[in-house]
């Protein structure tokens, strides 16, 4: 129950003080890992 509502997670992320900058960072390379991800995909399907 915990773990579904994310209260780990969020503990975890406020743990330490994280600076704006780095966090924008990890959002813009998880952004782009996702849509690496979604390319990939994209061509996988193409190829078949």
């Amino acid at each position: 129950m915990v773990e579904k509502e994310g209260i780990i997670r969020e503990w975890k992320k406020r743990e330490y003080f994280e600076k704006p900058s780095t966090i924008r960072n990890r959002k813009r390379k998880s952004l782009e890992r996702k849509m690496l991800k979604k390319q990939r995909k994209i061509q996988n399907q193409k190829s078949y």
